[in-house]
């Protein structure tokens, strides 16, 4: 997703600046006229055991398994609970259909590690079967380092074809989308807990999941659900702190 971020400039008076709302997935100056928001996203990694998720939507949701041969099915779904956050909401129409369109073939095609079929869900209202789709859930493997070291989420190597049965790596909540018009009744909460019984029933212990700084009601989504950070950035700062004592 990160790749996807770009350079925005915009002309403003030096007032407009001054009084322009940070997002901080920018980095903000000002030259001559022009205000220019240089790309510094900003993701944390967080993760929960597999303890039981109080799922109670407010309105009926029909929570289903999703093969990965009818995944490709959610992909205007996807763009429609995504177009609306960094990087895709400030590009322009074609460029945000393809950024999007590109993040979802990458995370089907294993580019984000091995999906794990068996923790894939689709949200469905039950009430209305014309409306399809109002949600959806594609889990992964990450390497067991995610959970520890800084920057660890993408495999060095490929993994073995029987990593997810062998349980080689962490499993990762890549993507948990929901239509728009359907925030906050509980439909993310109902395909949480689906994933987490799915992933119990195979054997892991840990979902680990990322979320970008700027993004609000993903963070809090998490924390609601028993996620907290890990110690990555820790583990980081430690190493430069090591470095700085040895004098390297």
């Amino acid at each position: 997703m990160t790749e996807h971020f770009r350079v925005v400039e915009l002309p403003l008076t030096v007032d407009e600046f001054r009084r322009l709302p940070r997002n901080p997935a920018y980095k903000y100056e000002y030259f001559g006229g022009r205000c220019v928001l240089t790309p510094r996203p900003k993701l944390f990694g967080c993760a929960r055991d597999l303890s039981a998720v109080a799922a109670e939507p407010w309105e009926p949701v029909e929570v289903r398994h999703l093969p990965a041969a009818d995944a490709p099915g959610l992909a205007d779904l996807f763009a429609a609970a995504l177009g609306r956050t960094q990087p895709f909401e400030s590009l322009d129409d074609a460029a945000a259909d393809a950024a999007l369109a590109a993040t979802y073939r990458k995370t089907l095609s294993g580019e984000d590690g091995p999906l794990i079929e068996a923790a894939c869900f689709r949200a469905v209202d039950p009430r209305e079967a014309s409306r399809g789709d109002v949600g959806g859930v594609l889990v992964t493997l990450a390497p067991p380092e995610v959970l520890t070291e800084p920057f660890a989420g993408v495999w060095k190597g490929p993994p073995p074809a029987d990593a997810v049965e062998r349980r080689l790596g962490v499993p990762h909540l890549t993507w948990v989308f929901v239509h728009p018009w359907e925030v906050r009744r509980g439909v993310g909460s109902a395909l949480l807990a689906a994933v987490v019984e799915a992933l119990r029933g195979l054997g892991f212990s840990d979902l680990a999941s990322t979320f970008a700084l700027d993004n609000g009601p993903s963070a809090l989504w998490h924390w609601r659900h028993g996620f907290r950070l890990l110690p990555q950035m820790s583990a980081l700062h430690r190493r430069w702190e090591a470095r700085r004592a040895a004098g390297g």
